[in-house]
């Protein structure tokens, strides 16, 4: 599995990449700062191997989530998007389901709810929780 994760703080991506470690089956994450970064290494990507799912931030710098979010779906990207975020409220969960995100994660969260949101929208994803 191919996870692009998209997150302007390093303390979110060494704890992904911490989670992701407990999984028997591989995981590979390739990271990206910024949503500009993330649309770059989408770029690279589909020219070799694509993505599984994408983890998106919504607050960045250079380029924020829900604007990340509206040029994938301009450019015709079918990898299931999960919004990572502490926004909480109903709207800005609604907003971004309504603008294609698959699902919605609120931070902070543990293994178990990660895997759970991807596998919800990864089917047949390889990846399985850890007891």
């Amino acid at each position: 599995m191919r996870i692009l994760l998209i997150d302007d703080t390093r303390t979110v991506h060494a704890f992904v990449k911490g989670l992701v470690s407990k999984s028997p089956d591989p995981i590979e994450i390739i990271d990206a700062w910024n949503g500009k970064e993330g649309l770059d290494a989408l770029a690279i990507s589909s020219k070799d191997k694509p993505f599984d799912v994408i983890l998106l931030d919504w607050e960045m710098p250079i380029m924020d989530g829900p604007t990340t979010l509206e040029q994938l779906k301009k450019m015709g990207c079918t990898i299931p998007v999960v919004m990572m975020t502490t926004k909480d409220s109903p709207d800005d969960i609604v907003r971004m389901l309504a603008a294609g995100a698959s699902e919605y994660l609120m931070k902070p969260f543990t293994w178990e709810i990660l895997i759970e949101k991807i596998k919800s929208v990864v089917p047949g994803g390889n990846t399985r929780a850890v007891a």
